[in-house]
C-alpha cells in the first residue's frame, strides 16, 4: 500500500551556533552575549515594553530589532539562510522577487511567562531566534488548525496535533506566517530571550508569484507501508 503526505505545512530548524558553519552564515557565544546585553538595555529603558501575545510577566519590546545595529548580524544570517536554502527549496527566482524582514521584535520570559495562541498575519514566513535559552524554558507549540477527520478517531502518533520545540541558544526556527503557535509557560527561574520575526515578500516580475523546482518530482511525498503499518523510505 502506498500513501501520500498532501498538504505538508513546511518548519525549518537551524543551529546558528554549529562550528562547521561559515562565518559568515553562523554566530558564536560573543555574540549572543552582546545580544543579551543589548536586550536588557532595551527593558531597562522601556520595562513595560508591549502587551501582544505574551501572557503574564512577559516582556516584549516594540518593532524595530531589524534597524538596531546589534541585531544587524542576525538579520543578514536569518536572510542568508533564506535565500540559500528556502528561497531554492520553493524554487523561486531572486531576479523576480525578494523577501526582506519587515519587522523584528525582542522577547524576555521569565518564570511563568507564557505567549497565547496567535498567528503572523500579513506575511509570509515568520521565525523565531533563540538567544539565551537551554531548552527547558517552555517550548513553541506548533499546533494544526486544520481538522482531519469529523467523527470518532483514535489518538495516533501519526495524527498529532500540536509539535513542540525546545528553545535552544542559537537554533533559528522558521514557519509559515499563518501556522497557529504558541509558547508554553516558562517552568523555570530562568529568563528565556529571544527574538521574533516577519518575512515580507516583494515582487519585481509578474512571474515572481510562481516558483519552479528544477526536476520536480510530484510524488515526492508518496511513500509505501509496510503490512505491519511501518513507513518504507528505500
Amino acid at each position: 500500500m502506498a500513501v501520500r503526505l498532501l498538504f505538508p505545512t513546511f518548519v525549518f530548524e537551524k543551529d546558528l551556533l554549529d562550528p562547521s558553519l561559515d562565518p559568515n552564515r553562523g554566530i558564536d557565544q560573543n555574540y549572543l552575549d552582546l545580544l543579551v546585553d543589548t536586550m536588557d538595555g532595551m527593558r531597562r529603558k522601556d520595562p513595560e515594553g508591549r502587551r501582544l501575545s505574551n501572557a503574564y510577566t512577559g516582556w516584549q519590546s516594540h518593532d524595530g530589532c531589524e534597524s538596531n545595529p546589534a541585531f544587524q548580524k542576525i538579520m543578514n544570517r536569518i536572510q542568508t539562510m533564506f535565500y540559500d536554502e528556502i528561497w531554492p527549496f520553493h524554487g523561486l527566482d531572486r531576479n523576480k522577487a525578494q523577501m526582506q524582514i519587515g519587522n523584528s521584535w525582542a522577547n524576555i520570559n521569565d518564570k511563568l511567562a507564557w505567549n497565547k495562541p496567535h498567528l503572523h498575519n500579513g506575511c509570509w514566513y515568520s521565525g523565531v531566534f533563540y538567544i539565551k535559552a537551554d531548552g527547558d524554558e517552555g517550548h513553541i507549540e506548533m499546533i494544526d488548525t486544520n481538522p482531519k477527520v469529523v467523527s470518532d478517531f483514535p489518538n495516533s502518533p501519526r495524527t498529532p496535533t500540536s509539535k513542540g520545540y525546545e528553545p535552544r541558544s542559537g537554533k533559528l526556527i522558521l514557519f509559515p506566517s499563518g501556522l497557529m503557535h504558541m509558547v508554553e509557560p516558562n517552568p523555570t527561574d530562568k529568563e528565556r530571550y529571544s527574538i521574533s520575526f516577519n518575512i515580507e515578500m516583494k515582487y519585481t516580475s509578474s512571474e515572481g508569484h510562481s516558483g519552479n523546482i528544477d526536476n520536480y518530482n510530484p510524488d515526492e511525498f508518496v511513500y509505501n507501508i509496510s503490512s505491519d503499518g511501518r513507513l518504507l523510505t528505500d
